[in-house]
């Protein structure tokens, strides 16, 4: 007992202090002391609240993939509503709403689990093939502009030549003008660039013009991005310029892509074999 007193005697005053420092407390952040006590409750929120955020962002840093997937999926919905990917197959001279359209273009969304872009012939591998309606001649886009088009698929995988290809051609455009040309790729050029021909030497080009596709060859919709002038030299004798374009593509890094079918793809062909027949 006489140790417990002495224990008391000693810290007597301690204790004092604590507790009235609760007193205190208590009746600075009661509710009849407003002030106090906001400056409290918002200090607080604003600790919860960035307990909260950093969990959010711990959260959401394991849901990136997801989050991704779901992107894409509204990506390939809003491409296939755009109207560059439907075909107009009636206009009564009337007003503009009076024009009839046909959905002529379907985005999938797909992943490029293969890729090459320092060889002579280089290609890339796809993960949808023709369980998924992927087959030859089905342009294939990356998230910026076209990456090349299908030329084999088995049941699951799809291999696409894409414009880093010695074999690959396509009709492109110079958008400011409309001026028509035929994209290659040559051995001069590198996983960056492909080469723009055929178009006159008095079309007007500038450094930086953005080089498009036609639609003329089915494999994209009218007006996806190619790439922009890199270098523009005159063809002396032939009446055309040679035409360097950077690519939009960055074909070393590539990872989501969309691909693209035409629906009126066979249709096109048909007219073309056609008329290889008649001439």
């Amino acid at each position: 007992m006489q140790n417990i007193f002495r224990f008391f005697q000693k810290y007597g005053t301690v204790f004092i202090f604590v507790i009235l420092q609760l007193v205190c407390m208590v009746f600075i952040f009661s509710k009849n002391n407003p002030y106090q006590h906001s400056k409290f409750a918002n200090s607080s929120n604003h600790f919860i609240g960035e307990i909260y955020n950093t969990s959010n962002n711990i959260r959401a840093y394991f849901h990136l993939s997801e989050e991704n997937e779901l992107l894409r999926i509204q990506n390939q919905i809003l491409l296939d509503n755009s109207k560059r990917n439907r075909l107009i197959i009636g206009d009564y001279f009337s007003l503009k709403s009076d024009t009839l359209y046909m959905q002529q273009y379907y985005h999938q969304a797909v992943s490029i689990i293969q890729s090459s872009k320092d060889k002579g012939y280089n290609y890339l591998t796809i993960n949808r093939g023709s369980t998924n309606g992927i087959k030859k001649n089905v342009g294939v886009i990356g998230t910026k502009g076209i990456l090349g088009y299908v030329i084999a698929s088995s049941d699951h995988y799809s291999t696409i030549l894409p414009v880093i290809h010695p074999k690959f051609i396509l009709s492109v455009r110079h958008k400011k003008t409309k001026s028509l040309g035929l994209l290659t790729w040559e051995t001069a050029n590198n996983w960056e660039t492909a080469t723009l021909n055929d178009i006159s030497d008095f079309i007007p080009l500038e450094i930086g013009d953005t080089i498009e596709t036609t639609g003329g060859d089915g494999f994209f919709p009218e007006g996806e991005l190619v790439g922009k002038i890199k270098k523009v030299e005159d063809i002396p004798g032939k009446g055309t310029q040679l035409i360097t374009v950077k690519l939009i593509e960055n074909y070393g890094n590539v990872h989501s892509a969309f691909a693209i079918k035409n629906i009126t793809q066979s249709e096109l062909e048909n007219l073309k074999d056609s008329t290889q027949i008649n001439e």
